[in-house]
């Protein structure tokens, strides 16, 4: 019967070392707001997380206008729009230089950390976010603003004539007055003398992008409206949270119980020792190691068979090592410790089957 409830303590202790040092260092890292704000700032800031994420969304949007004939139902609208379609990558990097200074993704992530980790110890409703877009709004009514429009304007294609005879077409058709585009489906380049008044049509089109939006967004609001529409309490997801944290910080315990509770019920010689003790700690080691070695691909395989199936590859891409920058901070520490705990559970193994040579009988002394 001992041996059994021992045997019974080894497979616990084995299985829950390496879930309780996985769940003790991501909520180390997950609930560690400095940090999260210090990696993602450095994430959207430094690296092409921003460009390729929003390149993709304006090429999937500028599609779905034309497609849906939602580009079409305005006499006047944004043809900027239906340009954002053209830009490469290295033109995104352009417009997010000019558009989203890192000043202001520094402030808005600042802002979003802080007040979203502030309201889990505080009995506020809901968190207290409030994006202030004023001065970036004013910020890209300037040269920068301009510079972006110009970046996207003259990555479009050069017209062909039936381009050109379409629009002349159309202008001899319209009323005195009345708007008219230059392009209805493709956006392209038309060539003097129309080349200024189309360029002037797409920073109409930043200003009118520029005026829709927010002076200050309040994520508040946001979260109530979702809330009264979807049955959400924010009240208990707040507990929630609280109650995973706690549960991830004290997770290291569990299978310290089970080994304390081990070492009391089977530990009767060195042999022991080596058996319940050493190779229980070595095998438990080994298993907390792997997901240390094997993260990474796992994240990608995850992002990619989940929330960004359809998606680019390069978007996963660039997810998949923002997120594997943040997720490093728990698993290199985690790896040491695994290291660490292999180490320990092997020296317990020595320390148990080595024995001390019997010493040589005295012989008597004539």
């Amino acid at each position: 019967m001992r041996k059994f409830l021992a045997f019974v303590l080894v497979i616990l202790f084995v299985l829950t070392l390496p879930i309780a040092l996985l769940s003790f260092n991501v909520g180390r890292v997950v609930f560690d707001a400095p940090l999260v704000k210090r990696v993602v700032t450095k994430e959207v800031t430094e690296s092409d997380l921003i460009a390729v994420t929003v390149r993709w969304l304006a090429q999937r949007r500028a599609q779905e206008r034309v497609l849906t004939g939602e580009a079409q139902t305005a006499i006047r609208e944004p043809d900027a729009l239906k340009a954002l379609e053209f830009p490469t990558l290295a033109d995104w990097r352009k417009i997010k230089a000019e558009v989203l200074p890192n000043q202001y993704l520094e402030e808005w992530v600042t802002v979003s950390v802080d007040g979203v980790y502030s309201w889990i110890d505080t009995n506020d409703p809901l968190p207290n976010v409030v994006l202030n877009f004023k001065p970036w709004k004013d910020y890209n009514r300037s040269q920068h603003g301009w510079n972006a429009i110009q970046v996207i304007y003259t990555s479009l294609p050069p017209c062909k004539q039936a381009d050109i005879d379409d629009f002349l077409k159309r202008f001899a058709a319209a009323a005195p007055g009345q708007e008219i585009l230059y392009n209805l489906y493709t956006p392209c380049m038309f060539p003097d003398p129309w080349r200024p008044d189309q360029n002037q049509d797409y920073l109409d089109g930043r200003d009118e992008i520029i005026d829709n939006a927010p002076d200050r967004f309040f994520l508040p609001q946001e979260l109530s409206r979702i809330e009264k529409q979807t049955g959400i309490g924010a009240e208990g997801i707040k507990q929630q949270v609280r109650l995973i944290r706690t549960a991830m910080s004290l997770s290291i315990i569990v299978p310290l119980i089970f080994l304390a509770l081990l070492a009391l019920l089977a530990l009767r010689s060195r042999m022991d020792l080596a058996r319940w003790l050493g190779i229980p700690i070595v095998v438990g080691g080994v298993l907390a190691l792997l997901p240390s070695l094997t993260y990474q691909s796992f994240v990608a395989s995850l992002l990619t068979a989940g929330p960004l199936s359809e998606v680019p590859a390069e978007v996963r891409g660039e997810f998949a090592r923002a997120f594997g920058v943040l997720l490093a901070e728990a698993f290199n520490p985690m790896l040491i410790e695994s290291i660490a705990i292999i180490l320990v559970g092997l020296a317990i193994v020595i320390v148990g089957i080595v024995r001390k040579p019997k010493a040589a009988p005295a012989v008597p002394s004539p």
